[in-house]
């Protein structure tokens, strides 16, 4: 066999397996995408539910404020929690269709819902028929709304953690798709660097070709013009194939690091999102108790961020999350992180301060940023925030639920719109 014939024979097996490749490539990425929207979708069952346990806090806050104050201004709330609750359960049982253990839960959800607005509504009429509130607030004080309460968040509770261990299976199967490319890449650069050897001890009598070829980006070089793939390779049919596999090596690691973002950050806003959170939280208490450093959640609400999409729409509402993550993003360090976790919730990680007073002095800073209008659908809309801050405890968990109880003491003490963590928080935040 003529030696001829032989390179003829090893560049057909060269473009062979350069287009099974890439076929069985495109295939990995339409599974990968198929993983990646079921990560998705479980972020959004997760978010939708936040969005049903805050409407109906919504709802019994609204009820009694009516009930304590009988101004009819406060059933407005009650009003719009109650309407946005019932809009949420059905996105969930929507969202849920594929689940019948999730939507034997919704349906209980929505059972006790039930009993809730009749208790709900039940008092606010009392109150509207005798104009006083006091056998209303009896009914409340026998605590039957309490128990509806508990059992909604009881039950809320173990829908989301089916739903947050399908989202860890889901984000296992989405890594290990993830791996199965990767090994496709080491396969590819073994398999193509083994054949590239081969080739070149084959064509070792072809040495002033190559020397030309050098010669030639050389003086590319010298006038400061950029060498390409091309430029390094024989033109010729194996250097087509080797330049055509260089790209496509790079399209396939651009598409794997474009999917492990779209996984891990939020769509909209680009904010790192609640599935990182809790491991990088964990990472950084780990690094200050090692090095003594002082670390913080900052819990942030952006308020009347409802009353800005309903009135504005959800355009108007999407730019106002666009630059508020926008401007989080420029008050912070470079080593620290800014979370999107729920529709208007940001969480920010502060690393490594000296003291409590680095802290507040972030915190300020953040707080500044409220002080400058956003102009959407040319009318300027103030940025308001509710923070609340936890330092340092030993567990990731209880930091974001202790920065989150501060936050709501925030919203609630009209004096500020920042408050720090303590026990006593804890205490008020059961008697209510």
């Amino acid at each position: 066999m003529s030696i001829r014939v032989k390179l003829i024979l090893l560049l057909g097996v060269l473009f062979l397996a350069a287009i099974g490749n890439s076929i069985f490539t495109f295939q990995l990425e339409a599974h990968e995408e198929e993983k990646l929207a079921w990560v998705n979708h479980t972020h959004k069952v997760l978010e939708e539910s936040l969005l049903l346990i805050s409407s109906l806090k919504d709802a019994e806050t609204g009820q009694r404020g009516f009930l304590l104050t009988g101004i009819p201004l406060y059933l407005q709330p009650y009003y719009t929690g109650r309407a946005n609750a019932i809009k949420h359960l059905g996105k969930l049982f929507a969202l849920t269709l594929d689940n019948p253990d999730q939507q034997e839960r919704l349906q209980s959800i929505n059972d006790q819902m039930k009993f809730k607005f009749e208790e709900l509504a039940e008092t606010i009429e009392l109150t509207q028929i005798d104009g006083n509130s006091q056998r209303a607030v009896e009914m409340v004080r026998n605590n039957e709304g309490k128990e509806y309460m508990d059992e909604l968040r009881r039950i809320l509770s173990e829908f989301t953690n089916a739903e947050s261990l399908l989202l860890e299976q889901r984000k296992g199967d989405f890594k290990a798709s993830k791996a199965r490319i990767a090994t496709l890449i080491v396969v590819e650069l073994v398999f193509f660097i083994s054949l590239a050897f081969f080739t070149v001890l084959f064509l070792q009598k072809n040495l002033f070709q190559p020397l030309n070829l050098l010669l030639a980006s050389t003086r590319k070089s010298e006038d400061g013009k950029e060498i390409e793939i091309g430029d390094i390779l024989q033109r010729d049919e194996m250097g087509y194939l080797l330049a055509s596999f260089f790209e496509m090596n790079k399209r396939i690691v651009k598409n794997a690091e474009e999917l492990n973002f779209k996984a891990d950050h939020d769509k909209l806003t680009g904010l790192k999102n609640r599935s990182t959170m809790l491991g990088e939280i964990k990472r950084t208490i780990k690094h200050s108790q090692q090095f003594k450093t002082k670390s913080a959640i900052l819990f942030i609400d952006l308020n009347d961020f409802k009353l800005i999409n309903d009135s504005l729409g959800h355009d108007a509402g999407d730019q106002l999350l666009i630059e508020t993550a926008t401007r989080l993003n420029k008050c912070v360090r470079s080593d620290d992180s800014v979370f999107r976790v729920g529709g208007d919730e940001f969480v920010v990680l502060i690393k490594d301060l000296r003291n409590l007073e680095e802290i507040k002095q972030v915190a300020t800073k953040i707080l500044r940023i409220t002080k400058f209008p956003v102009t959407i659908q040319e009318q300027e809309t103030k940025i308001k925030f509710s923070v609340g801050v936890a330092v340092m405890p030993d567990d990731a968990d209880v930091l974001v639920k202790y920065s989150d109880i501060a936050m709501y003491a925030a919203k609630r003490d009209t004096d500020t719109q920042c408050k720090f963590f303590d026990r006593s928080m804890l205490k008020r935040g059961s008697d209510a």
